[in-house]
């Protein structure tokens, strides 16, 4: 699923209010919806590179009080497990954030690898 192409009609069963790319890669879509409807985890860290206050700024959060981050139990509306989710709960205006962060890949140059054979 690509940032700039519209979700697919037939995935999603929510449509997100916003979607919004970051900075630092982390992909935010933002949903107007009590938190019951999405299957997270509050006990489970996100997959991904990512930080708290990234997480926060991604999910428009900032300077919130009283917000909440886990992680999807399994794949919901198009986002995949372990995607974040982070979440002002208030009864007045539920709102939650899905955010997907970018994997880490670190990359080991050809002069660092070390060589073992057995004899």
């Amino acid at each position: 699923m690509n940032l700039h192409e519209p979700l697919p009609a037939s995935l999603p069963e929510v449509t997100p209010l916003e979607i919004r790319l970051t900075r630092e890669g982390l992909r935010a879509f933002h949903y107007a919806i009590p938190l019951e409807r999405v299957p997270a985890d509050f006990f489970a860290d996100p997959d991904g590179v990512w930080t708290y206050a990234h997480l926060l700024e991604a999910a428009g959060f900032a300077d919130a009080t009283g917000v909440a981050v886990g992680a999807l139990k399994k794949p919901w509306n198009g986002h995949l497990d372990g995607a974040a989710v982070v979440t002002l709960n208030a009864e007045s205006r539920p709102h939650v954030a899905i955010v997907e962060c970018p994997i880490a890949y670190q990359y080991v140059d050809a002069g660092s690898q070390s060589e073992s054979s057995a004899a």
